[in-house]
């Protein structure tokens, strides 16, 4: 592992780490609850953007907070709610600008990325 590898490693980790402390006790459930439905009841094992919505409004936290933690970033046009799927299409995020997305889900992306960063690097290691 190269320095700069190190050091982002070592960044990662601490924004991960950041999941319990900047995070409310009802997002981290609402994350866990939906991940386990999605496994259990969506084709591809993953959460779609009516799956944030229902958790978001049963747990009483943000949609964009929730779904930000799976890569589902939301944003207004007039008053519709248009889903941009960074998790499965990461340069979106960057396409549409990630100055239209509200900060709460971009903190919550900010800690799925690093998240998603660390588990290829460990899984880049183990084999």
């Amino acid at each position: 592992m190269t320095p700069q590898e190190a050091a982002q490693a070592e960044a990662d980790a601490r924004i991960v780490e950041g999941y319990h402390v900047l995070l409310s006790e009802n997002l981290r459930l609402a994350h866990a609850a939906m991940m386990e439905f999605a496994n259990a009841n969506n084709d591809d094992y993953w959460p779609k953007g009516r799956d944030v919505i229902r958790f978001a409004k049963f747990y009483g936290v943000k949609q964009t907070a929730l779904g930000g933690l799976v890569g589902l970033l939301a944003y207004k046009v007039g008053r519709r709610t248009v889903w941009v799927d960074a998790a499965r299409v990461p340069d979106l995020a960057r396409r549409v600008g990630l100055e239209t997305f509200p900060r709460d889900a971009l903190v919550s992306f900010g800690i799925f990325c690093a998240a998603a960063d660390t588990l290829d690097r460990e899984s880049a290691m183990l084999h």
